[in-house]
This record gives C-alpha cells, sequence and structure tokens, in this order.
C-alpha cells in the first residue's frame, strides 16, 4: 500500500487519552504530513529516518506495539523497504568505490574497542580516593565527640571498656575485607593503610556512643530509598536508540547500568531519615528519649563511612576483573558487562561516526538527519557518560578525547571518513 495519509496514519496508530504519543512518533507523524504536503524523495526519506528512530525507540519486539492494533506500522514498514531501501539505494546510486568505502567505515566500526583500550589499565583516582576516605572517617569523629559531650550532659557515662573497642574494630576491619574481598587490607596497598588507620581511629571514637544506643553493636548501617537521579536514569535510558546497534549499544547499555548503579550508591548514602527513625526508637526504648540527636548524628556518620568502604570495594573489586580482561586481549563486549563504566569510556573516547547508525550514509537528507540525532539524544547521553566518569574513584590513563564544543563534529567525523576512502566528492565537501 502507498504511504498513508495524515489522518489515516493517526487514526489507524491511536491509543487512549492516558497513552499520549512519544517524541519519536510525533516525529514520525510529522514527516507522514510533510510527505502528504510534498510527495518528493527527500520527504520520504524523511518519513524512513524517523521510522527506523521509533523502531529502535521500541526495540526489537516493535511489531507487538499496541499501536500497530491494525497492522499499520507493519504495512508502513513493508512500503519503506520497497521505497526507501537503504541498501538499494545505495547500491544503485554509489559507485564501487563508494561501495568499498561504505564496507571500510563499517569494518572500522568494528575495531572501535580494540582502538579505544589496547594497552590501556584502570588505576586509582589517588587523591580523590583518599580525600573521599579520609572525610567520611573525619564527619565520624566529629560528630562521635559531639554526641560524647552531649551524653555527659545527661549525666551518663561517656566511658566504656577495652572489649568493646576490640570488638568494634574487629566488626569494622573484617566487614572492610568482605567489601573488597581480601585476606587482608593489606593487600590494598597504601589504600589498605589509610582505612586501616582510620578504622582504629572510629573504633576508638565511637565505642562510648555505641553502648549507649539500644542493639547499637548491630545498628551501624541504615539505608533508605531515594530517587534523585531516577529521573536522568530513565531519560537516558529512553534515549537508547541513538545509539548503533552492536558494540555501540551495549556500551550504551554499560551506560544505563552505571546510572542504575549510581541511584543505588546515592540510596545507600542517604541514610539519615530511616536510620534516625530507628536509632530514634530504640533510645526511647532505653531512656524515654534523654539521648537523642547528636548520638544519631555519630551513628548516620559510621553509616556513611562503612557505605564509602563498600562502594570502594565493589569499584576495587571491578577493577582487578577489568584490568585481567584487558591484559588477556579480551577487548569486546566483554569489558562491558565486567565494568560498565568502560561503556561510558567508549562513549566518550571513540567518535561519534563510531556511534551513530550509518546505514543512512549518504541517503537524501541524511546528514541533516545525523545532525538532528546529534544534537537531540546524543550529547545528553554523551553528557551523562563523562559525569559518571568524572565521579569514579578511577581512571583509564590514556584515552582519546572527544572534542568538546564541536556543534558540527558529527559532520566532520563522517565527511573524514568518507573523504579519506571514497571519491565522493558531495560528502567529503
Amino acid at each position: 500500500m502507498p504511504i498513508p495519509k495524515h489522518a489515516e496514519w493517526l487514526r489507524s496508530t491511536s491509543l487512549n487519552v492516558l497513552k499520549p504519543r512519544s517524541t519519536a512518533l510525533k516525529a514520525l507523524d510529522d514527516a507522514i504530513l510533510k510527505y502528504e504536503q510534498v510527495a518528493n524523495e527527500p520527504n520520504l526519506w524523511r518519513i524512513r529516518n524517523t521510522f527506523e528512530d521509533w523502531k529502535r525507540a521500541k526495540g526489537p519486539t516493535w511489531k507487538m506495539s499496541d499501536r500497530n492494533r491494525t497492522g499499520a506500522i507493519t504495512e508502513l514498514d513493508i512500503e519503506l523497504a520497497k521505497t526507501a531501501s537503504y541498501t538499494n539505494y545505495q547500491a544503485t546510486k554509489f559507485t564501487p568505490a563508494e561501495l568499498q568505502a561504505l564496507a571500510f567505515v563499517r569494518q572500522q566500526r568494528g575495531e572501535v574497542i580494540k582502538n579505544v583500550f589496547r594497552d590501556k589499565t584502570v588505576t586509582f583516582k589517588a587523591a580523590r580516593l583518599k580525600d573521599r576516605v579520609v572525610d567520611v572517617g573525619g564527619d565520624v569523629k566529629t560528630n562521635a565527640s559531639k554526641a560524647v559531650a552531649y551524653i555527659r550532659t545527661k549525666g551518663k557515662s561517656a566511658e566504656a571498656g577495652p572489649s568493646l573497642k576490640e570488638k568494634i574494630q574487629k566488626k569494622l576491619l573484617d566487614t572492610a575485607k568482605e567489601y573488597f574481598g581480601v585476606q587482608g587490607l593489606e593487600a590494598l596497598g597504601t589504600l589498605g593503610g589509610l582505612i586501616i588507620s582510620i578504622i582504629e581511629q572510629t573504633a576508638l571514637e565511637v565505642t562510648p556512643v555505641v553502648g549507649h544506643i539500644k542493639d547499637g553493636y548491630d545498628l551501624f548501617t541504615g539505608w533508605a530509598k531515594v530517587g534523585s537521579l531516577y529521573i536522568e536514569q530513565h531519560s537516558i535510558a529512553q534515549r537508547g536508540y541513538a545509539i548503533e546497534t552492536g558494540v555501540p549499544s551495549a556500551a550504551f547499555d554499560a551506560l544505563v547500568k552505571c546510572l542504575k548503579n549510581e541511584t543505588r550508591n546515592e540510596a545507600i548514602s542517604a541514610t539519615n531519615a530511616t536510620t534516625s527513625f530507628a536509632l530514634k526508637t530504640g533510645l526511647a526504648a532505653v531512656d524515654g528519649g534523654a539521648i537523642s540527636g547528636p548520638v544519631v548524628g555519630a551513628a548516620s556518620a559510621l553509616a556513611s563511612l562503612l557505605q564509602t568502604l563498600a562502594l570502594l570495594g565493589i569499584e576495587w573489586r571491578a577493577t582487578i576483573a577489568v584490568n585481567k580482561e584487558l591484559t588477556g586481549g579480551h577487548l569486546d563486549v566483554r569489558l562491558f558487562r565486567t565494568y560498565p563504566l568502560m561503556g561510558c569510556y567508549l562513549l566518550t573516547s571513540a567518535t561519534l561516526s563510531d556511534l551513530i547508525p550509518v546505514e543512512s550514509f549518504g541517503t537524501p537528507g541524511w546528514m541533516d538527519y545525523i545532525e538532528k540525532m546529534k544534537k537531540g539524544q546524543f550529547d545528553d547521553i554523551h553528557k551523562s557518560a563523562a559525569d559518571l566518569i568524572d565521579g569514579s574513584p578511577w581512571e583509564i590513563l590514556g584515552l582519546p578525547k572527544r572534542p568538546k564544543k564541536t556543534s558540527l563534529g558529527i559532520l566532520q567525523e563522517v565527511k573524514r571518513i568518507w573523504s579519506a576512502a571514497s571519491p565522493l566528492a558531495d560528502l567529503a565537501h
């Protein structure tokens, strides 16, 4: 069947008012309307490109969409396969040299992981890591001192025997070793020495406080749920269709996983509400609530210290694993499954032409289509990946960087590839 009329298309693909049309679908609606107004080749290809965007947004099961209940979407796909086929267009319009150039582009894109990660290792951002642990250790000391002073104003004893201190210290050390997956913290080098010293000081400071909390020895941590990154996570996850399938798709999946992990990290660190409630309840059962705020503050600071060590332990384990993959020459999508941050590094280090869809290269309006995709979708994905890298306590030295503030970078990269491998003048200049 021919391309449907705009009104017919809307009627065939509409759902109830509780299911509004997505941005990708609205772009397709607009393309169909423009083709109805002016039925020329550029507008036909506008439909094809926006339709491919919508399919990527829906994923492999796009044919199962509720909007395809009448078969209108399947019929449009069949019609476009005949009238606006990327493969057929390139086969009939490109010279043999240009087809060879396109094959060269696809081959090079398959090498992107190796080109980015070859001979690289993951290392600590030493200064940031040290500051992070020291800061939370200092918070414990400050809040514990306030709690001890407060306890004394209530006529309570702020002393505790050495046995409780040793018990707390041992539990903290055992917890840290479990987090990092090591038999002894000495295996962590200077980081291990730093953690040991902070734990020893922490045990000394918090022992008097723990003694005044009902079940205090077991109330070292409290976890609260927050959704501070949910909006960003959801927004980025909906833009996965901007990334080419295959290797770049794995990189994007890694980015989404990083965002989910970051959300969990925020949830772990936001302890005040739940921890305070639990501890105040316990304190009230002991003395009617006479001891509250400062003691709760000390316990919350201790929870934050343990949370920081837990997150560092997770990173430490992942770093050991990914370095094993790198040194073993496993330069493929296993990297992203082992260490999701690698996906973010790929997104920020590879050229945009390594990542955006290539099937439209050379077809009518393809450069405008790619530029709109870059501005409307890819830039936000790139920024989120860069932010996650910047906030990580680890780094990979020597990786290439995508130039910042280059609004036409995508076109420049694509033109560069074509000019190097093909005599196609209108793409090269």
